[in-house]
C-alpha cells in the first residue's frame, strides 16, 4: 500500500530558480562594493581573483564535510581572515550577499510561483530546504513573489550547519513542519545530492528537475534514481493530484485553540483565500478578519468553511482605516458628519460578523485630532536611552495635560456612537469588543474605557486586551500594564497576543520580552485568543510562539 504524500519540500537553486554566472568584469565591479565597505585599497581584479580563491577553498571544505557556515564565520574565517573580525563580523550578511550578486544572476523559473501555489491550494504542506551561504536570500525572494506564507519550514544550510546530502537537514525540516519522513517528496535538481539525502532522510518519493543547458549524468548506484524525472515543475500537477478530493492525509500537526489575525497575511500571499489555507496548517483553529482586509480581498473567497472568531474594524475596509484616520471619519469625531462615517464603517463590520455567526467586532474608538509629533519625539528619546532624561518627563508630562484638555468633545462622541453601535450589534447577537490603543492619543485610557463599559452590560459589550499596545504604554510611561489587566480582566472578551522589542509590536511570541506566564495569569477561560502578528514573523517562528504560548498558559493544546 502506498504512503499518501502530505508534504513536498523543494530545493531551490536549479529547482526554482536559475543562476548564470556573470562575466568577469561585471563581476570585479561589483566587488568593487566591497572594497569600499572594508575600506581595503586592493586593486579590484587581484581582490575579486583573491575572493574566488577562497570561495572555492571553502566550498571544498564544506562538501567534503557536509557541513555550512553562517555569514559571519564565513566571512571572518574563509573569505577576509586577514581584516578585523569584529569589523567583518559586523557587516557579513551584507558582504556575503554582495558577493553572491557579484558571481552569479539569479533568475526565478517562469512556472515557480504558479506551481508552488497550485500545489499549496490542492492541500500539500510546503516546505523549502536548500544548500546556501545565504540567510536572506531566500526569505527575500519568496516574499517578493507572493510565496512566503506558502512554505511552512525554510531550512537553510548556512542557519543549520548542515548540508545535503546529509539527511539532517531534511530531517529538521519534517521536525518544523510535524510531519513523518514517509509522509513527504523532495523536488531537486541533483541526484547525487537530492535524492541521496531524502533516501536517508526516508522520503517515499523524490523528483529531479532537468536542465536542458546541463544535462544530468545517471548515478551508477539505483539507489540515487529518482522516482521521478521532469523537465518542467508544472509536471508536478500531474504527479502530486489534489488532496481535496481524497481523502485528507494524516499529520502530527499540533491543533490550538487560537486564531490568527489576518494582519499577518496582508501581502505575504498571491492572494488572499491562500492565507485562510495557511491558518489551519499552521495549527490555527480560527481567524480573525482585522481592518485591512478590502472588499475586493473578500471578493469570491468562500468563508463559510472558515472558522472566523472576530472581526476586527473596519472590515470590510470599504474606506481604508488610514484614509478614516486623515479625513477624521471616527466615532470619535465631533463632527457630526464625520462621526456618521465612522459609525457606518463599524455597522459594515458588524453586517460581516452576523453573516459569517462571529460574536465580537473589535472597535477601535477613535482618537484625537492634533499635531502629535511630541508623541513621535517621546518614542524618539525612549529608542535613543532617554527615557529617563527630564527632558524626557518634562515632554510627556505636557503631553498628558494636552491629551486631558481636548479629550472632553472626542469622548463624548465616542460615547454617543457606541449607543447606537451597541443597540444595531444586539440584532445580530454580536458583541463589541473595545481595544485598547498602541498611541496615547488614541481613545481609551484606563478611566475612558471603565466609563465606556458603562454603556451596557457584559452580554453587549466588553475589553480586548491588546498585549503589545499594553506593554508598549507601559514602557512609556503612560500606563502600567497592570491597570488594564488589574482592571478589566473581568470583562474581557478576547486578547490580541504579539511581542515586542522596546516599543516595536506585532512580534511572534518568544521574539521580544513580553512576559506571557504572568498575562496568563489575567486571561478568563472564555476569552478568545487571537496571534495578531506582522508579516515579517516566519512560519517558523509563529509555531515556536505558540509552544511557548501554551508552556506558559496563555493558549490551549487541542490536540
Amino acid at each position: 500500500m502506498s504512503v499518501l504524500i502530505a508534504a513536498i519540500l523543494f530545493d531551490m537553486g536549479g529547482t526554482l530558480r536559475r543562476a548564470t554566472n556573470r562575466e568577469i568584469s561585471e563581476k570585479i565591479q561589483i566587488c568593487k562594493q566591497i572594497l569600499e565597505l572594508t575600506g581595503s585599497d586592493a586593486d579590484p581584479a587581484d581582490f575579486t581573483h583573491l575572493l574566488t580563491t577562497r570561495a572555492k577553498a571553502y566550498l571544498k571544505w564544506a562538501r567534503l564535510n557536509l557541513c555550512e557556515l553562517n555569514e559571519t564565520d564565513l566571512w571572518t574565517g574563509w573569505m577576509l581572515p586577514d581584516f578585523p573580525a569584529d569589523k567583518i563580523g559586523g557587516m557579513a550578511v551584507k558582504l556575503n550577499q554582495i558577493w553572491r550578486d557579484a558571481c552569479r544572476k539569479y533568475q526565478i523559473f517562469p512556472e515557480t510561483q504558479a506551481t508552488v501555489l497550485a500545489l499549496f491550494r490542492a492541500g500539500y504542506r510546503l516546505g523549502l530546504v536548500s544548500n546556501t551561504t545565504s540567510s536572506t536570500e531566500v526569505p527575500r525572494l519568496l516574499a517578493e513573489h507572493g510565496l512566503a506564507g506558502c512554505f511552512e519550514a525554510v531550512v537553510l544550510s548556512c542557519q543549520v550547519g548542515k548540508r545535503k546530502p546529509d539527511a539532517a537537514i531534511l530531517l529538521e525540516a519534517t521536525k518544523q513542519m510535524g510531519v513523518r519522513s514517509e509522509q513527504c517528496a523532495y523536488i531537486g535538481n541533483l541526484p547525487d545530492r537530492d535524492v541521496a539525502a531524502a533516501r536517508s532522510a526516508g522520503f517515499s518519493q523524490t523528483v529531479i528537475l532537468r536542465d536542458p543547458h546541463r544535462p544530468i549524468e545517471l548515478p551508477a548506484d539505483p539507489a540515487l534514481l529518482p522516482d521521478h524525472f521532469i523537465d518542467n515543475l508544472n509536471e508536478l500537477l500531474e504527479i502530486f493530484p489534489s488532496l481535496h478530493k481524497g481523502q485528507k492525509p494524516a499529520s502530527n500537526e499540533r491543533v490550538y485553540d487560537a486564531s490568527l489575525s489576518s494582519m499577518w497575511g496582508i501581502k505575504k500571499f498571491a492572494a488572499f483565500g491562500d492565507f485562510l489555507l495557511a491558518a489551519p496548517r499552521l495549527g490555527f483553529t480560527g481567524i480573525e478578519l482585522n481592518h485591512q482586509v478590502s472588499p475586493g480581498m473578500l471578493a469570491g473567497v468562500d468563508l463559510n468553511g472558515c472558522r472566523v472568531t472576530s472581526i476586527h474594524e473596519p472590515c470590510p475596509a470599504v474606506i481604508a482605516e488610514e484614509e478614516l484616520k486623515k479625513q477624521d471619519l471616527l466615532i470619535s469625531s465631533p463632527d457630526e458628519e464625520h462621526r456618521r462615517e465612522g459609525v457606518n464603517s463599524i455597522k459594515r463590520s458588524i453586517d460581516l460578523a452576523g453573516e459569517l455567526g462571529s460574536g465580537t467586532v473589535v472597535v477601535h474608538c477613535g482618537q484625537l485630532q492634533g499635531d502629535w509629533t511630541s508623541e513621535q519625539e517621546i518614542r524618539s528619546l525612549y529608542e535613543s536611552g532617554q527615557a529617563r532624561s527630564q527632558k524626557y518627563q518634562e515632554l510627556k508630562s505636557r503631553f498628558v495635560d494636552l491629551r486631558l484638555s481636548l479629550v472632553g468633545p472626542y469622548l463624548e462622541a465616542v460615547k454617543k456612537s457606541l449607543v447606537e453601535l451597541i443597540e444595531y450589534a444586539g440584532r445580530f447577537k454580536v458583541r463589541l469588543g473595545i481595544e485598547n490603543r498602541y498611541h496615547y492619543f488614541d481613545i481609551p485610557t484606563p478611566d475612558e474605557l471603565g466609563g465606556i463599559l458603562e454603556l451596557a452590560g457584559p452580554d453587549r459589550i466588553g475589553f480586548v486586551y491588546d498585549v503589545g499596545h499594553a506593554q508598549t504604554q507601559d514602557r512609556l510611561g503612560f500606563v502600567p500594564h497592570e491597570t488594564w489587566l488589574e482592571r478589566f480582566a473581568g470583562t474581557m472578551l478576547g486578547t490580541h497576543i504579539h511581542d515586542v522589542i522596546g516599543i516595536q509590536d506585532h512580534h511572534a511570541p518568544g521574539l521580544g520580552e513580553v512576559d506571557f506566564r504572568w498575562v496568563a495569569g489575567y486571561l478568563p477561560k472564555e476569552a478568545f485568543r487571537t496571534i495578531e502578528i506582522m508579516r515579517f514573523n516566519s512560519p517558523e517562528q509563529i509555531k515556536s510562539g505558540l509552544q511557548i504560548l501554551v508552556e506558559t498558559g496563555c493558549v490551549n493544546l487541542i490536540q
